[in-house]
């Protein structure tokens, strides 16, 4: 798996010198106009999407330029020294793509390896869950949708357990039978992805154990898409996505169009990036509220002790 890594450091008056493309106000990122209105049809069937759960990764290319204001490590009090060090030591991997820092809204520090270039838009594979979550957030703020909720009263035509509710989806703890990267290959030859997960036995109490679940995150766009009444592609870039001037170059869905939640959306690192700083602000950008503060709290707060790799 290749990835990206994108630190966004929380600090009060870190403002830092602007150079190069960073000529936006002080306030960062923010300033750069919404991105035009997306056809998701189209960014779904660009040249290499698959018909498998996960996708072959191939690299699109975002011809607009993300505008960050530009800082140095020493100005935002980064020692450059250690920082570079690490970067070297992360520079060793063959699946990293790119490195950036941010810290008082403005980037840091910036690194592209393998080949990778800023405008290479990539699958963000997991770290799109975060975003899918704060779908979720603004979906609940509208009021659409409330976590108690069972799922079996939302998706009509599948007969999930009745235990299993909306927020079981979100903690990974719906209790399913699902093993990572393994369940998945068997889901995609079925020819409805959210049938076969939810057909799945349920060898655990809904709500009391975590189990990292692509399946999971997969029924929760499921549940968005019901309760908005748009793809959940469509969504996220309405109310999400294009306010903070990003596009996704790819988004996969399944055969039935559900859109892949939290795996197969391609953007570029720079605009990862926005989406970090969106949740450093509390769920502000540029003055405006996208997601609920209350709402980016409890996201990063612990929800289930989930043991093993995840501690």
């Amino acid at each position: 798996m290749r990835f990206t890594l994108v630190l966004v450091l929380v600090a009060v008056g870190c403002d830092g010198p602007t150079s190069g493309n960073g000529d936006l106000a002080d306030s960062g990122p923010e300033g750069q106009p919404e991105t035009p209105i997306v056809d998701c049809d189209a960014i779904y069937q660009r040249p290499g999407h698959g018909e498998t759960f996960y996708e072959d990764n191939p690299t699109y290319v975002d011809e607009r330029e993300i505008t960050w204001r530009l800082t140095s490590p020493g100005a935002v009090g980064i020692d450059a020294g250690v920082l570079q060090a690490a970067a070297d030591r992360l520079s060793k991997s063959p699946a990293l793509l790119s490195l950036l820092v941010i810290r008082g809204g403005a980037l840091a520090y910036e690194r592209y390896e393998n080949g990778s270039a800023p405008s290479d838009s990539n699958n963000v594979h997991s770290a799109s869950k975060s975003i899918l979550g704060s779908l979720v957030g603004i979906a609940v703020a509208d009021g659409l949708l409330e976590l108690e909720t069972p799922i079996a009263d939302l998706l009509v035509g599948y007969a999930p357990d009745s235990r299993i509710e909306v927020g079981h989806l979100l903690t990974m703890s719906a209790g399913f039978e699902w093993t990572e990267n393994d369940t998945e290959y068997t889901i995609e030859t079925q020819p409805d992805w959210i049938a076969a997960i939810l057909d799945a036995p349920v060898v655990d109490t809904p709500g009391v154990d975590f189990n990292y679940s692509s399946g999971a995150s997969h029924v929760m766009s499921a549940v968005l898409e019901h309760v908005t009444g748009q793809s959940t592609c469509a969504f996220a870039h309405d109310r999400l996505l294009r306010p903070l001037g990003i596009t996704a170059e790819h988004w996969g869905r399944d055969p039935t169009g559900v859109y892949s939640g939290g795996y197969n959306l391609y953007i570029t690192p720079r605009e990862l990036a926005r989406y970090g700083q969106l949740i450093a602000n509390g769920g502000s950008f540029g003055g405006r509220r996208l997601v609920d503060a209350d709402w980016v709290e409890r996201s990063i707060a612990a929800q289930l002790p989930a043991g093993g790799n995840y501690s």
